[in-house]
């Protein structure tokens, strides 16, 4: 499993958009509206499960220690 942020899903996304030939066809395919993916793909919403589905992607929450190790 490999972490991505939020750079890597846009990059991935914006690859994904050129494989489907537009946002409209890739939004289409995702269920979701071409407003919203064009949001998305701008940084301006975060991805939402219908389209983190179709990059293969889940989102998963993580925690890490702020301490120094001793």
């Amino acid at each position: 499993m490999t972490d991505l942020d939020h750079d890597d899903v846009r990059a991935l996304l914006s690859a994904a958009i050129r494989e489907a030939g537009s946002q409209r066809e890739f939004a289409a395919r995702a269920g979701v509206s071409a407003g919203f993916l064009s949001d998305v793909a701008h940084g301006r919403r975060a991805p939402g499960e219908r389209v983190l589905n179709a990059l293969h992607l889940r989102r998963v929450e993580r925690f890490v220690s702020l301490r120094r190790p001793a």
